[in-house]
């Protein structure tokens, strides 16, 4: 009877170390499974991470591309609009080679040429900047000569002369005008008694 006892006991000991050893491997599972879960979303991310940074990296070429095309071909609009001007221009040069023509012909072509050119750069916002009879504005002008004037229809600071035009694109000076500026007879005798002050 006690081996009875022993056996049954025996029996019941291995049925709850089963149990046991089920309920451990139970939840086990679970987390095997779960981690295996994890770590195909590790694997899906890392995959979409690479296809984006894939696609950034063709993006910016494509973008570094396009602006390096755009550069280069940058100025093809004006020239295509300039070429019409440069053939009336080869068109003028082989009139003044010709016996032909009249001075007064190749001027009245060449000023053609001249006013089709300004219509050309005016598309393109080009504007010649306003010089005589302006006031002196250093941000446009450029003066490279004073001349004392006594007349008193012409104020201070005007522009009298100019030497070289100057041209805007649209708001932005390219390249000032060189002027002549007039200076009042007073104004030039008060600099030449603070000189002489300095001078002293």
């Amino acid at each position: 009877m006690p081996d009875e006892t022993e056996s049954n006991k025996a029996t019941e000991d291995e049925k709850e170390t089963e149990q046991t050893v089920k309920k451990e491997s139970a939840p086990q599972a679970e987390l095997e499974k779960r981690i295996e879960e994890l770590e195909n979303e590790v694997a899906e991310y890392q995959d979409r991470y690479l296809r984006a940074a894939a696609e950034l990296r063709n993006y910016r070429k494509r973008v570094a591309d396009q602006r390096a095309q755009q550069l280069q071909y940058a100025h093809e609009q004006l020239v295509t609009a300039l070429l019409p001007v440069l053939d009336h221009m080869e068109l003028a040069l082989q009139s003044a080679q010709s016996e032909d023509e009249s001075p007064e012909e190749i001027l009245a072509g060449v000023e053609m040429i001249y006013r089709q050119l300004q219509d050309v750069l005016g598309q393109f916002g080009v504007k010649r900047v306003e010089a005589v009879g302006e006031q002196f504005d250093a941000r446009i002008h450029e003066a490279v000569e004073r001349r004392v004037v006594k007349d008193d229809a012409v104020a201070n600071g005007e522009i009298i002369e100019e030497f070289r035009p100057g041209y805007k694109i649209h708001d932005r000076v390219v390249r000032p005008a060189r002027v002549c500026v007039c200076v009042k007879q007073e104004d030039v005798g008060e600099e030449n008694a603070d000189e002489e002050q300095t001078d002293e």
